[in-house]
């Protein structure tokens, strides 16, 4: 049974070694919730590593319970990035 209700997330600034407990954390309490999950990336100006594999690992939790990831508005180099990583699918 698929969820209907999309909670948004909106990311600004950058995601890196200095906030990424922050939005681990945010992510995280986010998927623990019964709702599909939409980030806005339209403000993101960069992601390391470790943020991408927070959202890799959001998108496989959610996708195991049936539930939708939708990476909004995410910029031509993040498009290129989540090409990379197995994230383009979730990009919207």
């Amino acid at each position: 049974m698929r969820c209907t209700r999309m909670t948004t997330l909106h990311v600004r600034g950058e995601v890196d070694l200095t906030n990424r407990e922050a939005f681990e954390m945010t992510i995280e309490r986010m998927v623990d919730t019964r709702d599909d999950l939409s980030i806005d990336l339209s403000k993101l100006t960069f992601i390391d590593g470790a943020g991408l594999r927070t959202l890799a690992r959001a998108a496989y939790r959610l996708d195991r319970q049936g539930r939708l990831l939708r990476l909004d508005k995410p910029s031509p180099h993040l498009r290129r990035l989540f090409a990379l990583v197995g994230l383009e699918r979730f990009a919207g």
